[in-house]
């Protein structure tokens, strides 16, 4: 097929740059006396995956010729020639024995299996693994539909959507001027339904040596994106896999996807097999729907730019890790993670204690006035002799423009301040001091460090109307640099504390990586820079 530069490579190039360079060494390599990977290469790679191609592919998998492809069945055998049909018109080289694709085993089985020969000497002989399951449940049983059986299950989603993005994966790499440093193995697991059957044969009878596999990537139904995101299971499996995740979905073509990490490892696909022997593995779902293990499970029920979308990230995140220096071996205490566990941890920290004690009236507040209407007792404002019906026009020697504004002065002022209000009755307007409860605040934040994240603190408090809150930092962002250096626990302590403002972040949150800045808070704009959904909470 044949495809036209994108009229937006220009954009699209630049969006891409940083995480190039620094991902992917797009520099000549003297040593080894390599082309280099060029943006425009990789750029034209992760644009040759194509929508119409997926739904050719998808099309043709989910077709009811192919009788629901059920494992070791005349339609299974029928998706199987098709996947060797397209791995040789791509040029692909034959991975299994005897340098064929076919891995055959029991009862008519077939893995299907493909690899690109990595170019590093020192690297070639690592392989990370990029899997899909091609089979399904052909007319279903009462064991795996959800009925009604005796009609073909098509599997649109489980799993010709993986597959398909397989297939427009190995495409694109093959567009590359150069394979990347170590071996790229695809596999196209058959017997999946049946319990996993494909990977585990593979592992008993690998075609390459287990020692060599670094990491598996495994699609599996990743046809409905939904606006909730994707799971990308397994990024506990190493230290330091959610950031690979993470980076290569930052620099796929905008919108990022929204990516959640779940702490449980299931033997619900044939990542499972490889996390059991302690080979780091993922997996990359869209989720289940009322169509799963149904006749209905069809193509034209897909998110076809979905699949695109994760199609493309797993282009980036096996050439990431195929390049990348070094791996991360696997983690021996994520055997033992769970979801629940997750939630424990992942627990908020409750907002400090208001430093104030009183509440305004929200209706004058959106004129920038800030009216008492409540003051809680005991609190800092009843032992000052603040009233209801007091107008605070002046703080810690800032004007008071707005609810927001006072809302962030109150966080950031000193122990001691004085008060300027008018009252009602007085023409002139009354200077009160204040004792505010609690210290100021210079940033506004908590962290812990998680062993899984190394050189990373995860947030686990941000003050409402603080400098954090204020440059858009919540709870559970992971920091990755602070000031310009690796968010450190060490590093980061020690500059939260004394590193002068403004001070640059980047961090990552549901899977996307980006940067702010933490400046000082300037009182007369702090109130245009914040959602006025908060402005009734107390200081």
């Amino acid at each position: 097929m044949v495809r036209g530069p994108s009229a937006n490579l220009s954009r699209r190039t630049v969006l891409l740059s940083g995480w190039l360079i620094s991902s992917l060494g797009l520099v000549a390599n003297a040593a080894e006396k390599t082309t280099p990977l060029v943006e425009r290469d990789l750029v034209a790679a992760i644009e040759s995956i194509q929508v119409e191609d997926l739904k050719t592919h998808i099309s043709t998998l989910a077709s009811d010729a192919m009788q629901g492809r059920e494992a070791g069945t005349t339609g299974g055998h029928a998706a199987s020639a098709y996947l060797m049909q397209q791995l040789r018109r791509h040029g692909v080289a034959p991975a299994a024995a005897d340098q064929t694709f076919v891995q055959e085993f029991a009862g008519g089985m077939r893995n299907i299996l493909a690899s690109v020969p990595g170019h590093d000497a020192q690297r070639r002989d690592e392989v990370v693994i990029v899997s899909a399951h091609f089979d399904h449940v052909g007319f279903g049983t009462p064991r795996n539909s959800r009925g009604p059986i005796g009609y073909v299950h098509n599997g649109a989603d489980d799993n010709a959507s993986g597959v398909a993005s397989l297939l427009e994966i190995v495409e694109a790499i093959r567009k590359l001027p150069r394979p990347p440093r170590r071996t790229l193995l695809f596999a196209f697991w058959d017997g999946e339904e049946k319990g996993l059957l494909g990977s585990k044969h593979w592992l008993t009878a690998p075609t390459r040596p287990l020692s060599q596999v670094k990491l598996v990537i495994n699609a599996d139904m990743i046809g409905r994106l939904r606006p909730e995101g994707v799971e990308v299971t397994g990024t506990r499996a190493a230290c330091g896999l959610r950031h690979f995740v993470a980076d290569a979905n930052s620099a796929t073509i905008a919108p990022r996807l929204r990516l959640e990490f779940p702490w449980d490892m299931r033997a619900d696909s044939d990542h499972y097999p490889f996390f059991a022997v302690g080979i780091p593995a993922l997996m990359l779902h869209t989720g289940k729907h009322d169509d799963y293990h149904r006749p209905s499970d069809d193509a034209d029920k897909l998110n076809y730019e979905g699949t695109q979308r994760l199609a493309r990230l797993m282009l980036l995140l096996a050439l990431q890790t195929a390049e990348a220096d070094e791996l991360p071996v696997f983690r021996i205490k994520s055997r033992d993670e769970t979801n629940d566990q997750q939630r424990r941890i992942e627990q908020p920290l409750p907002s400090p204690a208001p430093r104030l004690g009183i509440t305004w009236n929200t209706q004058l507040s959106e004129q920038g006035i800030v009216e008492i209407i409540q003051i809680s007792s005991p609190s800092p404002a009843a032992s000052a002799g603040l009233r209801i019906g007091d107008r605070i026009e002046r703080f810690a020697g800032h004007a008071v423009s707005g609810a927001a504004d006072f809302r962030s002065l109150v966080v950031i002022a000193d122990r001691d301040v004085t008060a300027t209000v008018q009252r009602p009755g007085r023409s002139e307007p009354l200077e009160l001091s204040v004792r505010l409860t609690g210290e100021p605040t210079r940033l506004g934040l908590m962290w812990r460090t998680d062993d899984a994240e190394p050189d990373r603190v995860i947030l686990t408090q941000v003050t409402p109307y603080s400098p954090a809150a204020l440059a858009g930092l919540k709870v559970l962002d992971r920091v990755h640099t602070f000031g310009g250096q690796t968010a450190t626990n060490e590093h980061f302590s020690g500059a939260a504390a004394s590193l002068p403002l403004p001070i640059t972040v980047t961090f990552e949150r549901d899977g996307v990586i980006s940067t702010t800045s933490i400046t000082p808070i300037m009182p007369a704009a702090v109130s245009v820079k914040r959602d006025r959904a908060a402005i009734n909470e107390r200081p």
